[in-house]
């Protein structure tokens, strides 16, 4: 008998609030536990606080069902993201930033080899035209609600910015942009039918309990699924 076919799920925020001071700042529900406030003695300027630009957020994960795998890298076809979020979002330069700051230019294939295995990637970036380095360091390595004021800054240059997520077998991968996504990455899916992979769209604030973020553990058999979960 065959394998059951993975799972892909885009969560999608669009438009997102970039707010520094809230604990949901962080897209992955399952982290929830982990998250703190700011640490005594840390304020926050008040020119941040009053910052309300909005931002598109998205977030991919992945299951690999064969293997009970948890984390988008495990899929069996990564081909089954990848090539969509190339098409869709990339733009004509890609670089990334690994955790001790270095900015690395990539062609193509190299995004698509660094969005399969984000190993020592801190950050990945694309954009119409090459980014200071500087400004993309700036994000990497410190707890994301405080970067968010260099995350802006470098939204006004880069097309969209991947962030690696930790995952239970891999990683899943956060991306934000100044322009919607989730209507171009869904028609990238469309134009790109595979039977190895199940994908499914839904807004991020019905996923925001461990039950609901793993909605495919338990609702894809028997009822239907909720009318805000898509199929694509």
């Amino acid at each position: 008998m065959a394998p059951p076919p993975d799972i892909l799920k885009y969560f999608h925020e669009e438009p997102a609030l970039l707010e520094p001071v809230t604990p949901d700042a962080d897209p992955d529900a399952r982290r929830r536990e982990d998250r703190s406030d700011l640490p005594d003695g840390v304020s926050v300027p008040l020119e941040e606080l009053l910052d309300t630009r909005d931002a598109y957020r998205g977030y991919l994960a992945g299951t690999n069902r064969a293997d009970d795998a948890v984390g988008l890298t495990t899929l069996r076809a990564p081909t089954a993201y990848t090539a969509p979020l190339v098409a869709a979002l990339g733009r004509a330069w890609w670089g990334r930033c690994t955790p001790e700051e270095t900015v690395d230019v990539l062609d193509e294939d190299g995004a698509q080899r660094v969005l399969r295995a984000p190993h020592n990637t801190a950050v990945l970036v694309t954009a119409e035209a090459p980014v200071d380095a500087e400004r993309i360091a700036a994000v990497a390595g410190r707890a994301r609600r405080r970067a968010l004021p260099a995350l802006r800054a470098l939204l006004e240059a880069a097309h969209v910015v991947f962030f690696p997520e930790p995952a239970h077998d891999g990683h899943d991968w956060s991306l934000f942009s100044a322009s919607p996504m989730r209507d171009r990455l869904v028609a990238a899916l469309r134009e790109r039918p595979t039977d190895a992979v199940r994908r499914f769209v839904l807004p991020y604030q019905h996923a925001r309990s461990e039950s609901k973020f793993y909605f495919d553990k338990w609702q894809l058999t028997g009822s239907p699924l909720p009318d805000y979960i898509e199929e694509v």
